[in-house]
């Protein structure tokens, strides 16, 4: 089973709320950051030590549950690549995933570290580009995202700091291109959404290009 991956948001997306938010919106931005719910270590003591390869003819994946043989499978499922080097090694508990998922680009570099629990994403999400710069660094509870999310451009300059609870936006929201620019930069607060600071961007989203 493939790691979970979600994109934080599309521009489309994002363009069509924000102009749903308009500039009539007080500029000032109302809120701050997301109360992060706590959100503790995943309990992996019940999964066994034992290892065995994505590519065994016995593993087989039904339901989205992992089954080695007749039985779900518990223990950790590597991948590696054709030089031999660690690509992925999951662990599992009763087929699915629970624990840390870790992925490796083919010099040896960390490329992701995921942790579910029960099969649902759960913990700390952490990416990086094969520079080493990071990627992303999420936090979700049950599949939910909660916290600060942050999404970084290759170049190590920082993409996006969105902030969520109960997988709902909550507080500031803002993205940057890779020269630093500003050009998200709104707020939500009870379900709405305040502020888009500069007129200027309020004038390219009315357009439908962000500039």
């Amino acid at each position: 089973m493939a790691p979970k991956a979600r994109s934080l948001f599309s521009i489309g997306a994002l363009v069509c709320g924000l102009a749903l938010a308009g500039c009539s919106q007080p500029a000032e931005l109302v809120g701050q950051e997301a109360p992060a719910k706590t959100v503790g270590p995943v309990d992996v003591s019940q999964v066994p030590d034992t290892t065995v390869a994505r590519t065994d003819a016995a593993l087989n994946l039904h339901n989205g549950v992992y089954y080695l043989g007749s039985k779900p499978y518990s223990g950790f499922v590597q991948e590696l690549y054709p030089t031999g080097a660690v690509k992925s090694n999951a662990s599992y508990y009763a087929g699915r995933q629970h624990g840390l998922t870790r992925t490796f680009w083919a010099d040896g570099r960390p490329h992701e570290v995921r942790s579910y629990r029960a099969g649902l994403a759960y913990g700390r999400h952490t990416g990086f580009w094969p520079n080493g710069h990071r990627k992303f660094d999420f936090v979700y509870a049950d599949d939910k995202r909660e916290g600060s999310h942050k999404q970084w451009y290759e170049s190590g300059n920082i993409y996006c700091d969105l902030n969520f609870a109960d997988d709902q936006e909550v507080g500031r929201q803002q993205a940057w291109r890779e020269n630093g620019k500003v050009y998200i930069n709104y707020a939500v607060r009870d379900g709405v959404r305040y502020g888009l600071q500069k007129s200027a961007l309020c004038y390219t989203l009315r357009d439908g290009q962000l500039k």
